[in-house]
């Protein structure tokens, strides 16, 4: 496997380990809608920088 390969799926791994965090984090605070925005923001690639 290319490095290319690896590193992709290494950080999509990541990305939907950190989106698995994030859902169960709003089930708790279904209100909350920054961490809907983390959920949704997940999807852009490359992820911009937050302000």
């Amino acid at each position: 496997m290319d490095d290319l390969l690896r590193e992709f799926l290494t950080e999509t791994g990541e990305s939907l380990d950190t989106v698995d965090n994030q859902l169960v984090k709003f089930e708790q605070d279904p209100n909350n809608a920054k961490i809907l925005d983390n959920i949704f923001r997940w999807k852009r690639w490359p992820m911009p920088p937050r302000p």
